[in-house]
């Protein structure tokens, strides 16, 4: 057994710190891109982020440094990254910054010009539909989202996005129970609770709404919408005082909200 193999068997075997000392012996007398695309797999299994964009770009692995930067939000690195990149891990890499960026068009752009080598990754399918259903492409969301679900059904927030696209196409009991498979599967999923509460209110249900958005605020307490519909959900059960106290939370979120733009900005300026 070489030398690399035998690391290779103790990384797959979950001894990472062994791995990496006899990595680091090896890299220091035979320097291989091999060698150093290990040493960053395993600096990054090690939560070694700073290391394991060094050693990615040692062994000229640009994707994986996209990656890292995608997972820290540095968006325009990562682009810059793969600007002269054109595999599909590539593509899929931009066309998920695109997404968080609310690029739909060239999330779309991005992903038709893969979609043939892509037929059975439920990635691309939840891409895909998150970006036609911000589109208003309901029917072509639809169907991307199923398909994704088909793959793999263990996403919640593949179920929860057909439920958005089955409430824009006025198919409020399928959206519901789609909203309930995503919080089976996260039950720690706000914005779910938050969409069963705008079913509930919609129905007239107006407890059994502010119960959903209450739990929506319960995991994310500075939830600004679960706050002004559980406002509105309030008035409209007549309990005045707690309407108003909801609404002064979500003017104290705004202003917090707005300090913490000027702060970047200002940032910004300095730089």
């Amino acid at each position: 057994m070489s030398q690399i193999d035998d690391i290779i068997k103790q990384y797959n075997s979950g001894n990472l710190n062994l791995a990496l000392r006899k990595l680091e012996e090896l890299v220091s007398k035979n320097p291989t891109k091999e060698a150093y695309e290990l040493m960053a797999k395993i600096l990054l299994e090690m939560g070694k982020d700073d290391e394991a964009l060094e050693y990615f770009e040692k062994a000229g692995n640009k994707v994986e440094k996209a990656r890292i930067l995608l997972s820290r939000g540095m968006y325009s690195d990562a682009l810059d990254e793969l600007k002269d990149v054109n595999s599909t891990e590539a593509k899929i890499i931009k066309a998920t910054i695109y997404l968080r960026k609310e690029d739909y068009k060239k999330v779309i752009e991005e992903l038709n010009e893969i979609n043939d080598e892509l037929s059975s990754n439920p990635l691309y399918y939840k891409i895909k539909g998150i970006a036609e259903y911000y589109l208003g492409n309901y029917y072509d969301a639809l169907r991307d989202l199923t398909r994704g679900i088909e793959l793999y059904p263990l996403d919640s927030e593949l179920y929860y996005y057909r439920a958005l696209v089955k409430i824009s196409l006025n198919e409020d009991k399928e959206a519901e129970s789609d909203i309930n498979t995503a919080i089976n599967l996260n039950p720690y999923y706000a914005e779910a609770y938050f969409s069963k509460g705008l079913l509930k209110e919609k129905k007239g249900k107006y407890e059994e709404a502010i119960a959903y958005y209450s739990k929506s605020i319960e995991i994310n307490p500075e939830y600004v919408e679960a706050y002004v519909r559980r406002a509105k959900s309030y008035m409209k059960s007549g309990m005045e005082k707690e309407a108003f106290e909801d609404i002064k939370v979500v003017k104290e979120l705004k202003e917090k909200k707005e300090n913490i733009a000027r702060i970047d900005i200002d940032k910004e300026n300095d730089g």
